[in-house]
């Protein structure tokens, strides 16, 4: 279940905040989009999204133009700075995120696959069709286009910059299979 609690924070389900960008609204010279310094909810709710435990800082800078003729094209930048879990100790490490955002999106009817004739392979799919995501309603949503980029650069494995991986020291085999034989042995 998502949505707001009693005391104002957001459970970590709840959905991103909105930031539409419309085409009819980007000229073409396009339209600059800057994003700091969020509410509480909104850092937690960011950080759910993207599978951390805390975000404490975030920014999205970010240039939106016109695509040929019927899509947006998304430039820019995204950073937070995030708090995981050390898989060595267990304790609070804190990591920066910060990635480059390339994006674009054109209307769903023209993301057909198209096949080309290649030289080499014969039929292919034209790669600067298939790069293009999915304009839907004529509208982009810059909150969700920050949190799919964040989520790329998430650690998978954050460590401390100290921590070391100590095996523990019970004097007997090293193999993994050492728990089987003694159950083994027990029977």
């Amino acid at each position: 279940m998502t949505g707001e609690r009693a005391d104002g924070g957001r459970r970590p389900g709840a959905p991103l905040p909105l930031w539409p960008i419309r085409l009819v609204d980007v000229s073409a010279s396009g339209v600059h989009v800057r994003r700091r310094q969020l509410a509480d909810q909104d850092l937690a709710t960011f950080a759910a999204f993207i599978g951390v435990d805390a975000m404490s800082a975030f920014d999205l800078d970010i240039h939106v133009k016109p695509y040929r003729g019927d899509g947006l094209v998304v430039t820019g930048r995204v950073s937070a700075t995030v708090t995981q879990t050390c898989v060595v100790t267990l304790d609070p490490v804190e990591n920066t995120i910060a990635e480059d955002v390339d994006a674009s999106f054109r209307p769903e009817d023209k993301l057909k696959a198209h096949l080309i004739h290649d030289e080499e392979d014969g039929l292919a799919i034209d790669a600067a069709v298939a790069a293009d995501d999915p304009l839907i309603g004529g509208v982009i949503d810059a909150a969700a286009i920050a949190a799919e980029f964040l989520a790329l650069g998430v650690d998978p494995y954050p460590r401390k910059p100290d921590a070391a991986f100590q095996p523990p020291d019970d004097g007997g085999e090293t193999s993994p299979f050492a728990g089987l034989s003694k159950l083994k042995r027990g029977t």
